[in-house]
């Protein structure tokens, strides 16, 4: 049976032989995604010859896509029709969005190209995972330590958050984070995603995006900047303006929870998403989750 949530995961949750179950199942969906991208998805994330897998715009390819053959998978099993609402965190809008017929499967592909482009060329940001019990008041914290420039990217769970910000400021603040008690860990990205320091990449995705017609959602998505259901007059928004805006997804699970969902599961490479979501839903502790982007 098909749970109450399907979610999604974003970047960081690559791993080589991702979609290895898969693949075989679709080979004229990947056949035309590979046209799409102009080099093979199945090699890259099976054998990653070249070094790319964990590179922006070659992420974002292989996570979406992936997650959308796990998705069909998915539906094939438990039925199409069971799946009434999803949600996804970050890129996982996406195979969410797809997941609801908003976008087609290579429409969607050709926008996440896009998208991690324009990330990836965000360059001289950093994100840092902070981790422990006070994390709560890390945005007291931060402006007693007069560091305005540090965004929070994402709400994760309880006891972590993602900051984002210029390279040379996390450098110095982590330091003093430390000292509070807190447990940082570095993220290997690029760019200050979910930040201010995106303004000039949701910019131009817009630029790219507003000409676009989407269909409306036939499921229930969820959004994880607002946590409230998205229509379709809002999709567009909900694109463009995700990038500078944080990730809330430990608020989005609680909404969830208090509006009667109670299972949820996880479609798309690794179990990130599903150790945050036990977090939250007091299952268990923060410390099985891997720090999230």
């Amino acid at each position: 049976m098909a749970s109450d949530v399907v979610m999604f995961p974003g970047q960081g949750s690559q791993q080589l032989g991702m979609g290895r179950e898969v693949f075989d199942a679709y080979p004229r969906l990947c056949d035309r995604a590979d046209e799409t991208v102009g080099y093979s998805l199945r090699e890259l994330c099976l054998k990653d010859p070249h070094g790319r897998l964990n590179q922006t715009s070659h992420t974002q390819q292989a996570i979406y896509f992936v997650s959308c053959l796990m998705y069909l998978e998915y539906a094939e099993r438990h039925g199409e029709e069971r799946v009434r609402c999803v949600t996804g965190h970050s890129l996982g809008l996406y195979p969410a969005l797809f997941a609801a017929g908003v976008l087609d499967l290579f429409e969607g592909l050709e926008i996440v190209s896009t998208r991690g482009t324009l990330m990836q060329e965000a360059y001289g940001g950093a994100m840092v995972a902070v981790i422990g019990p006070q994390v709560n008041q890390i945005e007291d914290h931060l402006v007693q330590l007069e560091f305005f420039d540090v965004d929070v990217a994402n709400y994760n769970s309880p006891g972590q958050i993602v900051l984002s910000a210029a390279k040379p400021r996390l450098d110095e603040l982590v330091p003093r984070l430390e000292e509070a008690g807190h447990r940082c860990v570095p993220l290997p990205v690029s760019g200050a995603f979910h930040s201010r320091h995106m303004e000039p990449a949701r910019r131009e995705f817009a630029r790219f995006l507003r000409e676009r017609k989407f269909a409306p959602p036939a499921k229930t998505v969820i959004s994880t900047t607002s946590g409230r259901s998205l229509g379709a007059d809002h999709l567009l928004e909900e694109m463009v303006f995700q990038l500078v805006k944080p990730v809330r997804w430990w608020q989005t699970v609680v909404y969830l929870a208090r509006t009667g969902h109670k299972t949820f599961d996880e479609v798309g490479p690794g179990r990130v998403l599903t150790k945050l979501t036990t977090e939250i839903l007091g299952e268990g502790p923060s410390s099985q989750a891997e720090p999230w982007k």
